[in-house]
């Protein structure tokens, strides 16, 4: 069984706090992962918007406790309170993980923007996002990044196709069932895709049948292919806070059943380009999720 941990950090709060308590875990544990974190600002505040837009986000925010996990701060930052840099505010926290061996990658600029605005900024907001948030981890870790997983599983044509052009090793930034190639309007893009497989801590928590930690770790160890890859994204702000202990539980279920942990760039280092599918993204609804997100489409078509 091969568990790849990806890791997404989206706000000031995880990187500070959430992103350390995990790194001494995962080290204490001997287990690899891979980190992908907001370069930019935190508006986290401004996806109170979604209220509005999203079917579910509310009843998602109550049923996550989301005001105590994330705390005031981080729930006003970009509205009443003034937004703070995430990625530049600790740069010794990330130079801190590469020097421990994990892999870190960009999830984007402006979080909230390319989650709630993908398709209004067009494909000038979209270069110009990437742009700052490339050159943001270059003037922390001083190299270009390697990879890119989309804010919130969201991702268009535009965007699909502008990170296609930056010759990255890989992309992930939607959800199937393993990796593949994206097409877009025909044409068949070189970036190989891997997509997180498994859902999420926040998209679960609640349920009437997942009444304690427990249960959850059972869940997600069910889950998991003894035959596959399995690719489980968790939250720096959820699993590296106050989630933590019930994560370190599933990490050492985990090992106990034999899991190989692998970071991201170890599965694309051994991808066959050529011989990968070739898929559509397409966008669907997952339970616990409000809100649409990008999908690997069911029906693959042959490669080339």
């Amino acid at each position: 069984m091969e568990v790849a941990l990806k890791i997404d950090v989206d706000t000031h709060q995880g990187l500070e706090l959430g992103v350390p308590r995990l790194a001494s875990m995962l080290a204490s544990e001997g287990v690899a992962a891979s980190f992908y974190i907001a370069m930019g600002p935190d508006n986290s505040g401004r996806a109170i918007l979604r209220v509005f837009r999203n079917r579910g986000f509310l009843s998602k925010m109550f049923r996550t406790s989301a005001v105590s996990m994330y705390g005031a701060r981080t729930i006003l930052s970009g509205t009443i309170l003034p937004s703070r840099p995430i990625a530049l505010s600790f740069p010794g926290i990330i130079r801190d993980l590469k020097a421990h061996g994990f892999e870190i990658g960009v999830h984007g600029y402006d979080h909230v923007r390319w989650q709630d605005q993908l398709d209004k900024i067009g494909e000038s907001g979209i270069r110009n996002e990437l742009g700052d948030a490339f050159e943001a981890y270059r003037a922390i870790l001083g190299e270009a990044p390697r990879s890119f997983a989309a804010p919130g599983w969201r991702t268009n044509d535009a965007a699909l196709v502008a990170l296609d052009a930056m010759a990255l090793d890989y992309r992930s930034d939607t959800r199937g069932i393993a990796p593949y190639r994206c097409i877009v309007q025909g044409r068949v893009l070189a970036t190989p895709e891997i997509p997180t497989t498994l859902p999420t801590l926040d998209e679960v928590m609640g349920r009437r049948e997942l009444p304690d930690d427990g249960a959850v770790r059972d869940f997600f160890l069910t889950l998991c292919k003894p035959d596959a890859l399995n690719v489980h994204t968790i939250h720096a702000e959820t699993e590296g806070m106050g989630q933590l202990e019930g994560f370190t539980a599933l990490v050492r279920g985990l090992k106990q059943r034999g899991a190989k942990f692998v970071q991201l760039r170890e599965v694309a280092a051994r991808l066959n380009r050529a011989e990968l599918p070739v898929c559509e993204v397409i966008r669907t609804t997952l339970p616990g999720r409000a809100g649409w997100i990008s999908s690997q489409a069911p029906v693959r078509i042959a490669s080339e």
